[in-house]
């Protein structure tokens, strides 16, 4: 949306992003976006994403994502993400659900 590539100022597609995963499995799962799209939540909660350019700090969970922390419901995320984690290291990270990408 935007200013990425060459989308629109507004959404003209949407997908229903559920990342989903299981702890037990012994490694990290979540839901891969291509392309990449902006996100709206609509339960809130935290949300583990791994935004297109990566984190500056690289001080997160693994140099790539990022975690929004008390994302409120209904809010429209303009940040253009890839992926988006469910669990990370067999820890529960994402607690947000009702999530939709907006291309």
């Amino acid at each position: 949306m935007g200013q990425f590539g060459n989308q629109p100022d507004f959404g003209t597609q949407a997908i229903s992003l559920v990342p989903q995963g299981d702890p037990d499995a012994g490694y990290d799962t979540g839901f891969f976006i291509n392309p990449p799209c902006a996100l709206y939540v609509g339960t809130g909660g935290d949300i583990l994403v791994n935004v297109v350019g990566g984190d500056l700090n690289d001080n997160t969970f693994d140099g790539q994502s990022t975690l929004f922390k008390n994302v409120q419901s209904g809010t429209f995320m303009p940040v253009m993400v890839s992926y988006v984690w469910a669990d990370f290291a067999g820890d529960p990270v994402t607690t947000a659900s009702d999530i939709v990408g907006l291309y």
